[in-house]
């Protein structure tokens, strides 16, 4: 039941005019048509109404299997109402005023409040929670629930018996797996002139509940790995604020520009950066079955930016955008000991500052040569650099298992940053050689600079031709790239990957690509879209079976070809089909002691989707149904010598 009222109230001011005749008599036709003055504009007037509904099930469901059901939203049965008050002021200083809710008094609820001089300045304040449900009938033996530490109320004895499970189900007990988001919004805007634009805005959003963490622990007297799903807690807080002014004018050639300065700060506080938890399978601590175990959770951090941004018509029919973004990452947080468990003997870590900063310098230029050749040329620089460069060190003897003194390491590990550099240069043209028909080409440069990486440089150029073409009842786009990617050296940086192994993103590729789609209106309610598609690369390695033969990676090829429909029963209702069917093709290998392998591998995927979209309620319910049937065969060709 849903009950709406609707409330408007108007003013208006109205002249009552007298006129006084003369003596003398007066003529039908010398009488003057007298014209009501029009009503006065209203000062003030007002708009606003309530919603009120309510919720009920007809078979009363079991709430604890519908964490899916409410997963974002709360749909318990109940009374619901929504609000909308607005007030507005016009004439030569206008203002208008709204508040409105939804939901009210539920975990969806959301509150706002707009005020603002139309032409001047905006202001906007917002509140509003929202859940987020994993499940609602979560079984657990821990205590402490919404904590960071874990503890058992009773033991289990190894190996996993029937007496062990019913131990099991008798120490549980039920709890909700989800958290919840309440989030303040305040945002303003400041245009005081046409050339002036200034905004602003803040939100604080805070998260409060549980959420489910897989862990590992070892247990038994051997050690043996065992892993539990642990209920972590939530309980976070993120801060966001952007502050950003814009001027627009003209240049001294009379061609547009536009130049914005801003700023950001994001800064994320965790309550719990670490989890404690017990392991039921060891009621006595041990060197190799803890007891306690640790577990990190997010740090808390914080990420400051700084950018410029712009565009300016240029002579020549030209126009110039460019960005620049500075931004400055830092994470305070103590770094968490190695252990807990006080049989296992200290580990010495060496952990510089990890702090980082980003750099990213952004230009497009865009031309009209003629009116129908078109040019553009980017240029993207983007550089993420830590402030120390020094390595991550864990000094021997350290556990590769943790809270535990097995597999021993006699060596010093060491960690380096992933600092990098990455350049991307296009150019292309495009040329509408006809009404219907655009053809065009394109060069791209793409560079990466690393540190500490197997390779320090590479390059890869790609060069791209492409068609577009749209007449009266079809659109057909097509391209076809081959790029080529070059490394300048390969080292055994770190000692974990022998010089003859071939990372994906370092190794020497030549890459080829082709796509195609042509959509066709068969009649005015019928659309089908034939499409396909390949690539090719081939990563050019030696895969002889003897030194200095390569190892990894040498071949990935696959096609692609699809058909899809489309049926549009009217503005409301229409209905799609869609199969696609790929062939996937990969050759792996390796150069090791016999037997050494040449794996090839081909993968043959059908796919088939049907689905429907339907407008319920228009702009306010939709609905989308779709069904998906998919086939694949994998066959692998097994070499070895």
């Amino acid at each position: 039941m849903k009950m709406r009222a609707g409330l408007l109230v108007t003013g208006a001011a109205c002249a009552l005019v007298i006129g006084l005749g003369f003596a003398s008599p007066v003529q039908a036709a010398d009488t003057m048509p007298t014209k009501a003055m029009p009503a006065a504009e209203p000062l003030w007037w007002y708009e606003g109404f309530a919603e009120v509904g309510g919720r009920f099930d007809l078979n009363h469901p079991d709430k604890t299997t519908l964490g899916k059901f409410y997963e974002y939203r709360d749909l318990r049965p109940g009374v619901f109402g929504n609000f909308f008050v607005g007030a507005h002021r016009n004439g030569a200083d206008p203002l208008d005023i709204e508040l409105w809710g939804k939901n009210v008094g539920w975990d969806d609820q959301a509150f706002g409040l707009d005020f603002a001089k139309p032409g001047t300045y905006y202001l906007t304040l917002g509140w509003d929670e929202t859940p987020h449900v994993f499940s609602k009938d979560a079984q657990t033996m821990y205590n402490g629930v919404g904590t960071n530490n874990l503890t058992l109320p009773t033991f289990l004895t190894p190996p996993t018996t029937a007496g062990t499970n019913a131990t099991i189900l008798a120490n549980s007990h039920t709890i909700d797996l989800q958290y919840r988001r309440d989030t303040a919004s305040a945002g303003a805007r400041w245009t005081p002139t046409d050339n002036w634009d200034v905004s602003a805005d803040y939100t604080h959003m805070h998260r409060e509940g549980t959420q489910g963490l897989g862990a590992v622990s070892f247990s038994g007297t051997g050690g043996t790995r065992s892993t539990f799903e642990l209920p972590r807690p939530v309980d976070d807080t993120t801060q966001n604020g952007n502050i950003k002014a814009e001027y627009a004018g003209s240049t001294p050639w009379n061609k547009p520009f536009n130049v914005a300065l801003g700023g950001g700060i994001s800064v994320y506080d965790n309550s719990d950066t670490s989890l404690t938890f017990q392991n039921p399978w060891n009621p006595v601590n041990g060197a190799n079955r803890p007891l306690n175990n640790l577990y990190s959770l997010a740090p808390s951090n914080k990420a400051e930016t700084v950018n410029v941004s712009g565009g300016v018509g240029l002579p020549f029919n030209s126009r110039y955008m460019g960005t620049f973004q500075y931004s400055k990452l830092q994470s305070d947080d103590a770094t968490l000991p190695w252990t807990i468990n006080p049989l296992v003997p200290a580990v010495t870590t060496i952990t510089p500052s990890r702090d980082a900063s980003t750099m990213l310098f952004n230009n497009v230029l865009h031309t009209d040569i003629t009116s129908t050749l078109k040019s553009t040329l980017k240029y993207r620089y983007y550089n993420y650099d830590t402030n120390d460069d020094s390595p991550v060190v864990v000094q021997p003897t350290w556990y590769n298992n943790p809270d535990t003194n097995t597999t021993a390491t006699k060596t010093a590990e060491t960690r380096y940053p992933r600092n990098f550099t990455k350049q991307n240069a296009d150019a292309e043209l495009a040329w509408q050689t006809f009404k219907w028909l655009t053809l065009g080409a394109s060069y791209d440069w793409e560079r990466w600079n690393r540190e500490f990486r197997n390779v320090a440089v590479t390059n890869e150029n790609t060069g791209k031709v492409f068609a577009d073409s749209k007449w009266g009842f079809s659109t057909l786009h097509a391209s076809l790239q081959y790029g080529q990617r070059r490394y300048d050296q390969y080292i055994n940086f770190d000692g974990a990957n022998i010089d003859a192994y071939r990372m994906q993103d370092l190794a020497n590729r030549d890459r080829t690509k082709g796509q195609v789609m042509w959509a066709v209106d068969v009649t005015r309610m019928i659309t089908v879209t034939p499409n396909g598609g390949f690539l090719h690369d081939d990563y050019k390695t030696d895969i002889e079976f003897f030194t200095p033969g390569e190892i990894g990676l040498k071949k990935t090829n696959s096609w692609n070809v699809g058909i899809d429909g489309t049926l549009n029963v009217n503005r409301d209702l229409a209905f799609f089909a869609s199969y696609n069917y790929e062939d996937g093709y990969r050759q792996v290998y390796e150069n090791a002691a016999t037997p050494m392998a040449n794996v090839e591998t081909t993968d043959r995927i059908h796919t088939f989707i049907f689905g429907t979209k339907i407008t319920v309620i228009p702009a306010k319910l939709f609905l989308d149904a779709n069904y998906t049937y998919m086939k694949s065969t994998s066959e692998w060709d097994l070499g070895c010598t």
